[in-house]
């Protein structure tokens, strides 16, 4: 059988579970509005 290989990124999804998050603690920033990156090391 060949091997295979399942990447899955989910730092978009990391980003808008974070923002809901914030925005449900009463936060009134929704980083959902600006840009973002994640770095990952």
């Amino acid at each position: 059988m060949e091997r295979q290989i399942l990447h899955i990124d989910v730092n978009n999804a990391f980003l808008s579970w974070t923002a809901v998050e914030m925005l449900k603690n009463g936060d009134t920033l929704d980083i959902r509005t600006i840009p973002a990156i994640i770095r990952w090391r």
